[in-house]
């Protein structure tokens, strides 16, 4: 026992090579700290489930995607699940997946829990992420030949910096990229050092298969380390000499990009036909607002963050400023790494290539903790052995620093956390101060030299444990109180609906579920509800179907929700997209789309819900001999656009031949309204040439029709055209937002749209026009006034306002009926295969509901047809006439073309395998 607590201690606190006990060290280190940040989650039965993208995205994904998985295990006959019909309208699940699940090693384990412990797995493997995250960093100083104990410091440090903490209930699959990039730092040196580059194929292989999103961030970085390694190793040598290690490298990678094609192509592929929208780059942004700028100080030691900047160091790493400077050539590499990081941190343009030339957001912090680490590991293997000159600066850094929170603190306001690492710093630097002192007089026994970095670690480990705690616990940030309570997120699940989408019938026809524009709530549910709807919450989306919701205006359209709430409550959107009940909270009965009626006997008088139904629903697919082109289609407004589609179908002229379709030429009937702008209180709102000026938070003016019945027996629609907003202040230092929420009331309906601000960079999107639909007025309706509010105060330039009015439709129901008897009638409905037969007398269009993707081929009659693209986001086919037999058959767009690049990457790692023996 005496003999293993002396190695024990020569490891954790004399400069030995990291060995296996080092690693034991770490562990029970690493489970302190667990058990002393964790501990509290379990007393209080919270779970690491955040009740935002966590229950709706992380968990939900995680438990459905090993559902699928044990299910092709347990029944390999019917394949590998590539569609999901309960997926939105239908989604590829390598594409929707490929973001969160799919390439992760972790997830894989939780195939070994049964069913009924998902939950106890998902946390299980996020701890078991942090504990990796911590190895990679040691085997990454036992590559730079770091002594153990500094190894232990900059360990604790690292796999608890504030990145760590943030996504551990936040983003768990943000934490991947800590994990791969010092094992990628680990295969650059291997490679730098003329050893096997086996390493860094591998860590290239998992992080390209893990997430395309962070493996472009990895490849940015890993490029950047490794030319300032070379440089740091070599200096100034031969052309030649560094081309031979770039070629090496490059051909590294590719062959471990090349190894991961079969993940990386298809998902990739699915990314570039998404939702996503480039946008301006860099959002239009010169330079960050001032409070950005101020924020990259004062978050350096705290559990804060400002545009996913995110530092939260130990307070240990403070002492690192001077002596990157006085040991430039020891520190040099980790020099050079932070200040390019500073550089890059400092102009959006940075931010914005660093996120895939997406909005400047600053996720590809993850790296800087490497850095800072393994500083403070050379540091603290330092410890005994610095000048009075080095620590004298150090102590002038916490003096200067100190007084920079200070003065930051005038402007944000005093805050126990902005002070609390400044504590924490002065006594590491008293200790480290004290021990070289007396290092200096006398040299320092085994004992004392024991207790100073005992003291010293532990006081790092519990500026470390602050930290966290402030982030999560209740007299701090209190981010616990946004995680669901432990064990009930599957009850949460199951209950969206009260359970009444069980009793829906089971009938023969496919048609889905949909809810209002007041469910705010519902977003991928129905994956784990098992049912088809529309809404989906994804970060990688169908592009063709937001297309679709962009043309017909839905107001409450989303770039990652792209048919969310219910289409804002539209007839005959909601009708096309073959909607037959809608489930919602009684409360919002009033926002059923005309034509959807309560259903008495399925809803039940014990649940806050009801079903309602409609018999106007369109059948999944059906043929069409009437069409616009896609050039006369956008030039009807989207009320318009969406009263055509119960006519006929929009088709491209170069792909179809019209030759023996019909054209529309009918009058759409969608009225204008006159109406008279007006404030009833100027001092709150007031109507000016150039728009409206709100001079209070949610000052209103209203639209007074000029005829009090123009509104009965119709559809309402309001219009706002041109707009946009300044607000009346602009803080030079903390920016005024450019957010608010235009909000129009008509009787007991409320409709909002939110413009985000230009900051919220991955779901900003400019909204120029606004449509509103007030819903169906009927005979008895006397409303002649509607409201128009807006949330912030500023100026509100409109080019216009129109009150649509869309009349009772007689023959509507007759056109649905037609599309009936045209239908395609369904004998097959699987993930995988759509087919049946369908008898027209003339040429038609066959269309469909079903996402428009490459993955979907068609067969007419035994024979290959190529799909096509009609109502800005489906799949059409061309027909004759006649009776066809039609087959639709799934499968994922670039799986054989990254197949055989995968084929070929094994084929270039045995290649490569017997060059570098022979090297």
């Amino acid at each position: 026992m005496n003999q293993l607590l002396k190695d024990l201690g020569e490891n954790l606190f004399e400069e030995k090579k990291i060995t296996k006990q080092t690693f034991a060290l770490f562990t029970g280190l690493f489970l302190i700290m667990i058990l002393g940040i964790y501990s509290y989650f379990v007393v209080v039965q919270k779970s690491f489930i955040w009740e935002g993208d966590g229950f709706s995205q992380h968990y939900l994904i995680f438990k459905d995607y090993l559902t699928s998985i044990k299910d092709y295990f347990a029944d390999p006959s019917v394949g590998l699940p590539f569609w999901d019909w309960t997926n939105g309208m239908g989604a590829d699940l390598l594409s929707a997946y490929g973001y969160y699940v799919i390439g992760d090693p972790f997830v894989y384990l939780g195939l070994l829990f049964p069913a009924s412990m998902t939950e106890l797995a998902f946390h299980i493997l996020i701890i078991l992420r942090l504990y990796f995250i911590g190895i990679a960093f040691l085997f990454y100083c036992r590559e730079m030949q770091v002594g153990s104990s500094g190894a232990l410091a900059g360990s604790m440090m690292y796999t608890f910096t504030f990145y760590v903490i943030l996504n551990v209930t936040r983003h768990p699959f943000f934490l991947m990229p800590m994990l791969f990039f010092p094992l990628l730092c680990i295969g650059i040196e291997k490679i730098l050092h003329n050893e096997s580059n086996t390493v860094f194929i591998i860590i290239i292989f998992l992080s390209a298969c893990s997430n395309f999103y962070f493996f472009y961030m990895l490849s940015v970085l890993i490029f950047i380390y490794a030319v300032i390694r070379y440089f740091h190793l070599y200096g100034k040598k031969t052309i030649r000499h560094f081309l031979t290690y770039v070629w090496v490298s490059i051909y590294s990678y590719l062959i471990g990009l090349l190894l991961s094609s079969v993940l990386f192509v298809p998902i990739v592929g699915g990314f570039l036909q998404s939702s996503r929208e480039p946008g301006k780059f860099a959002s239009g942004l010169l330079v960050y607002p001032v409070k950005y700028y101020w924020s990259l100080i004062l978050n350096i030691f705290v559990s804060e963050r400002y545009l996913w900047t995110v530092f939260g160091f130990s307070s240990f790493a403070l002492f690192l400023l001077p002596l990157l400077w006085m040991k430039r050539k020891k520190f040099g590499y980790i020099s050079i790494s932070l200040g390019l990081f500073a550089v890059i941190l400092l102009l959006p343009a940075f931010g914005s290539i660093m996120n895939g030339f997406a909005g400047p957001y600053n996720r590809w912090t993850f790296a800087i903790p490497l850095f800072i680490s393994l500083g403070a590991a050379l540091l603290f293997n330092s410890r005994f052995n610095l000048t009075k000159k080095e620590y004298s600066a150090m102590g002038w850094v916490l003096l200067l620093y100190s007084g920079a929170i200070i003065l930051i603190m005038q402007v944000v306001g005093f805050k126990a956390a902005y002070v609390t690492p400044l504590i924490f710093a002065a006594v590491m630097w008293l200790l480290l101060v004290l021990a070289n002192k007396q290092q200096t007089k006398k040299p320092l026994t085994r004992r004392s030299k024991w207790i100073y970095s005992a003291a010293l670690l532990v006081i790092i480990m519990v500026d470390l444990g602050f930290s966290a705690m402030d982030y999560y616990y209740p007299w701090g940030q209190n981010s616990i109180e946004l995680s669901l309570d432990y064990g009930t997120v599957d009850e949460n699940y199951l209950s969206t609906f009260d359970g009444l989408e069980q009793e829906l019938p089971q009938n023969q026809d496919i048609s889905r579920i949909g809810v209002t524009s007041k469910d705010n709530q519902v977003k991928n549910q129905m994956i784990t509800l098992e049912k088809m709807g529309l809404n989906s919450y994804l970060s990688v989306s169908n592009g063709y179907i937001s297309n679709f919701a962009k043309q017909l205006e839905s107001g409450q359209f989303q770039l990652i929700q792209p048919l969310r709430n219910g289409f804002d409550d539209r007839q005959i959107a909601n009708n096309f997209l073959g909607i037959r009940y809608i489930l919602t909270e009684k409360e919002n009965e009033a926002y059923l789309p005309y034509g959807y009626e309560v259903m008495d006997d399925l809803s039940d008088k014990s649940s806050s819900f009801v079903v309602a139904e409609t018999k106007n629903y369109f059948p999944f697919a059906y043929a069409n001999t009437t069409y616009l082109t896609y050039e006369s289609f956008r030039q009807l407004n989207p009320i318009e656009k969406e009263q055509f589609l119960s006519y006929g179908v929009v088709v491209s002229s170069e792909e179809v031949d019209t030759t023996d379709l019909t054209l529309f030429d009918q009058a759409l009937e969608v009225k204008s309204e006159d109406y008279q702008l007006v404030s009833n209180d100027s001092s709150k709102a007031s109507v000016e040439e150039e728009g409206i000026i709100i001079n209070e938070p949610n000052g209103k003016v209203e639209l007074v029709l000029d005829d009090s019945t123009a509104l009965q027996n119709a559809e309402v629609y309001v219009y706002l055209e041109g707009l946009d907003f300044t607000p009346s202040v602009s803080d030079p230092l903390t920016r005024t937002p450019t957010s608010f929420t235009a909000q129009v009331a008509l009787g007991e309906r409320k409709k909002a749209i939110r413009q985000s601000d230009i900051l919220s960079f991955s779901s900003y999107i400019k909204r120029s026009e606004m449509l509103f639909n007030m819903g169906y007025q009927d005979e008895n309706s006397e409303e002649e006034t509607i409201s128009l509010q807006f949330s912030e105060v500023g100026e509100y330039a409109l080019e216009d306002i129109t009150v649509f009015v869309v009349p009772l439709d007689e023959d509507y129901s007759t056109r649905v009926a037609e599309k009936r008897t045209n239908q395609l009638n369904i004998e097959q409905f699987t993930n995988k295969i759509v087919s049946g037969s369908i008898t027209m007398t003339e040429s038609a269009i066959l269309s469909t509901t079903i996402p428009y993707t490459q993955g979907w081929k068609a067969e007419v009659n035994g024979e290959e047809v190529e799909t096509i693209l009609v109502n800005e986001g489906f799949i059409g086919l061309p027909l004759e006439a006649g009776t066809s037999a039609v087959t639709f058959m799934y499968q994922p767009p670039f799986l054989i073309m990254g197949a055989w690049l995968s084929f070929a990457g094994l084929a270039a790692l045995a290649l490569n395998y017997v060059f570098w023996n022979r090297h």
